[in-house]
């Protein structure tokens, strides 16, 4: 099933983010409404707003103000750091097309960026919620951290797997994680059920990085919107990689840490690719991911059965079998 069917329950809340959130964007100044519109055209999934929403609504959220201000917040900070980090890892494409810093070089990406954020940062005063601004700003240092943590680690083969989770945990599960708590928070939920929703978009962010992983391994340039394999030719660590170097024979292993450092070409992607398989990269990452969407479904047990609970729940599904 496509994203777009599953959330079909919300799809009147969804249009009315998007209202919402191009009123945010608004600017007197040609360069910036010529940047954004041309991030608005080529905007992703919508998934950590659509987390917001659904998450207000399974809470018990009236259709107001505070839930969109919430989602454009979310949306607004997530599309920030994407432009960010283009320039830091100097990207030249995303999501298929050519990224903001490759038709504006970096000085304007990184103040587009700003931008972007200082935007979120006015839509959080809308709210009037000391909470809300308790969780961007812990979720904005985390993703911070996850980012330097990477820097620090990026060539380190022999990364405990606490140290990955941490990593990824930072740099992607915060995000999607404040976005529940965010839809929580702007449906008046209890301080138990907020962190219940903080745990669900946790655990739901770690498996979406983990399935990020391996789409790399074994996805399509087409549907995924970047090479085959581009984790390994940047030296990246993932867990599937980590867990085939912890299994493989240590004559295999430098093999393989020689290829990546040098950097590896189609060939050697592919013959990397294999290593993963053969030593049981792919069938770990897999079964990490899916114990991690187990538990998150568990959390929404708590919550009796509605079409947001239910569509939730086909989210979870989507996101680990997604293919880009």
């Amino acid at each position: 099933m496509r994203l777009k069917e599953i959330i079909t329950p919300i799809k009147d809340d969804v249009r009315a983010f998007e209202k919402v959130f191009k009123n945010h964007l608004k600017s007197d100044i040609f360069l910036v409404d010529k940047v954004i519109s041309y991030l608005v055209a080529h905007r992703g999934k919508r998934l950590r707003p659509i987390m917001v929403l659904l998450s207000s609504r399974l809470n018990g959220g009236e259709p107001d103000e505070r839930r969109l201000h919430a989602a454009a917040i979310i949306e607004l900070l997530h599309t920030a750091t994407l432009v960010h980090d283009d320039v830091v890892d100097d990207s030249y494409q995303r999501r298929g097309f050519p990224s903001i810093n490759a038709i504006w070089k970096n000085k304007v990406s990184v103040l587009t960026g700003d931008y972007l954020f200082s935007k979120s940062l006015l839509s959080m005063l809308k709210m009037q919620d000391f909470k809300v601004f308790d969780v961007i700003s812990r979720t904005a240092e985390r993703m911070s951290q996850g980012e330097l943590l990477q820097m620090e680690r990026s060539s380190d083969y022999k990364m405990e797997e606490h140290v990955y989770f941490r990593l990824i945990g930072d740099k992607t599960a915060s995000l999607i994680s404040a976005a529940c708590q965010l839809g929580a928070l702007s449906a008046n939920a209890s301080d138990e059920e907020t962190a219940m929703m903080a745990k669900f978009g946790e655990d739901i962010g770690l498996a979406f990085q983990i399935r990020d992983d391996l789409l790399d391994l074994l996805g399509t340039e087409k549907k995924v919107g970047k090479p085959i394999g581009n984790d390994l030719r940047e030296n990246k660590i993932t867990l599937p990689l980590l867990h085939a170097l912890r299994n493989a024979e240590k004559k295999d292993n430098r093999k393989i840490i020689r290829m990546m450092k040098k950097g590896a070409d189609k060939k050697d992607v592919r013959y990397i690719i294999d290593f993963i398989k053969e030593n049981g990269g792919i069938r770990y990452a897999t079964e990490k991911a899916a114990s991690l969407t187990a538990d998150a479904s568990v959390l929404l047990d708590y919550y009796p059965d509605s079409e947001y609970k239910k569509v939730l729940l086909q989210l979870v599904e989507f996101i680990t079998s997604r293919e880009h």
